[in-house]
């Protein structure tokens, strides 16, 4: 007989679940992880894995296109977007089968149904057979996820979700991708790459509002230098039907004609299955959580994206790992841990170039009262990004010129995403510009970037001849 009971269930194999499940299982319980379809949620199955393998092909598929650049002749290449689609497809299913080999290492239980509360300690669960099983637990960490918003259309558009698009059986000729947010962008310029004329709309007066807004400019600049059309401060009224086609209805008048048209505008939690156990929900519908993720029912706790609406999924983890110790030290004690640091959690582009934010932007900064320093380093006077040809975009680091402490570190450039663990680890840990400046790194390397910047933040540049407003010591 299966067994009933349970320290923890987990609700949602997603990136949160999963890793609140493994730590679970390292703080002395016994979870039960609860996977309606398949591990690994929307970011391993239908959103971060697919697309970053997407946009790798299309960037394998550019260096091909410029090859001659570095001496190489390539002859008769041509792009296959079902091969390109094939490697993402490979790249998902071996993912897939590593996560359930690592839940089976770690000793977590695995059961593929749908969760219903009954009461805080008691669960129904269907069973892809039909079959319903009811299991009781000290505790739930729920981490059921999110779902793509999708704006009104009629029902003949050609109008897709951003998880549709990346199961496109061929690439349309002409793409309108609404929402300039993380997807959005990433569509554009995957879709760009490949040779479909692109046109990015959004309603808001820039790209990419939760980063700086000097690295969401340039990038800006940058996507239409490589023919994607960006057209901001721009809502879509409505879209309409001709001929197997989009027309997409502009708020200043214009109308554009598509093959395909992606709504990129956000998610919505999927919170609905904890509305019988009565848990507090926000204006937005995300369920409202403390610090350490705990709900407004004392042993159900929330992580990822029914949190955090349209999270990511390393701060999803992060919120998996702190779920975990928080249910341990509940179930122990009836009580949480000590209040834990906020956690910093990085916001990465994957375009061409890559974009990255950590900590707080200029703007955010002064308005939070700090006496702001900045700086930048621009790529085209590292040796390690010049002797690759990938020189466009900077580095910028945001200080306190009173404290020295660095508040955020930007980043455009190729990639960037790969710089998030040093910048974290400056911006999270309080370091000052005097004492991470005293890291020795290595040559060539994109690293150096960020020591250049801490150069010029202290008045002393090295390989560029700017420096802050500060004076030099």
């Amino acid at each position: 007989m299966a067994e009933r009971q349970w320290d923890v269930v987990v609700i949602g194999g997603g990136p949160a679940g999963y890793t609140a499940a493994i730590r679970a299982v390292q703080h002395g319980l016994r979870p039960l992880l609860v996977e309606r379809a398949e591990l690994g949620g929307t970011c391993l199955n239908r959103g971060c894995i697919p697309s970053k393998a997407l946009i790798h092909c299309a960037k394998v598929w550019q260096q091909v296109r410029h090859a001659e650049r570095f001496g190489v002749i390539v002859s008769g290449a041509c792009k296959d977007w079902q091969g390109m689609r094939a490697w993402a497809d490979r790249t998902v299913a071996t993912l897939r089968r590593g996560l359930q080999t690592l839940l089976r290492h770690h000793g977590v239980t695995v059961w593929r149904g749908e969760a219903q509360p009954v009461s805080e300690h008691e669960l129904r669960l269907t069973l892809p057979d039909g079959t319903v099983q009811t299991v009781t637990t000290h505790a739930t960490i729920w981490a059921t996820g999110s779902s793509p918003n999708m704006l009104p259309h009629h029902p003949d558009a050609p109008v897709f979700t951003e998880e549709q698009a990346l199961f496109w059986d061929a690439l349309p000729d002409r793409l309108v991708v609404i929402g300039g947010g993380a997807s959005g962008v990433e569509l554009a310029w995957l879709f760009n790459a490949l040779g479909v004329r692109v046109t990015l709309l959004e309603m808001l007066p820039r790209l990419l509002p939760v980063m700086d807004a000097e690295i969401a400019d340039a990038l800006a600049d940058a996507l239409q230098r490589q023919g994607i059309v960006v057209r901001t401060s721009v809502k879509v009224e409505r879209i309409d039907a001709t001929n197997g086609r989009a027309l997409v209805h502009c708020s200043d008048g214009t109308q554009l004609d598509a093959d395909a048209v992606i709504c990129a505008v956000g998610r919505k939690p999927n919170s609905e299955p904890l509305r019988p156990l009565g848990v507090t929900l926000n204006a937005d519908g995300t369920v409202a959580v403390n610090a350490w993720q705990q709900t407004s029912a004392p042993t159900a706790f929330a992580v990822g994206d029914v949190v955090r609406g349209g999270g990511t999924a390393h701060g999803g983890m992060a919120e998996g790992e702190r779920a975990a110790k928080a249910v341990a030290h509940w179930l122990h004690r009836r009580t949480l841990p000590p209040p834990p640091e906020p956690l910093v959690v990085p916001f990465c582009v994957y375009c061409e170039p890559q974009a990255v934010r950590m900590g707080l932007t200029e703007a955010d900064a002064r308005k939070g009262g700090y006496e702001v320093v900045i700086s930048r380093f621009a790529w085209r006077a590292c040796g390690a990004a010049v002797v690759t040809g990938e020189t466009e975009g900077f580095v910028k680091i945001v200080a306190d010129k009173k404290t020295e402490r660095i508040l955020g570190v930007h980043i455009l450039g190729t990639d960037a995403a790969n710089l998030n663990g040093e910048a974290g680890a400056l911006v999270a840990h309080g370091q000052t510009v005097g004492r991470a400046v005293t890291l020795v790194r290595q040559h060539p390397s994109l690293s150096e970037g960020l020591g250049e910047a801490l150069w010029a933040l202290l008045g002393i540049p090295l390989h560029s001849a700017h420096r802050s407003e500060r004076r030099r010591p």
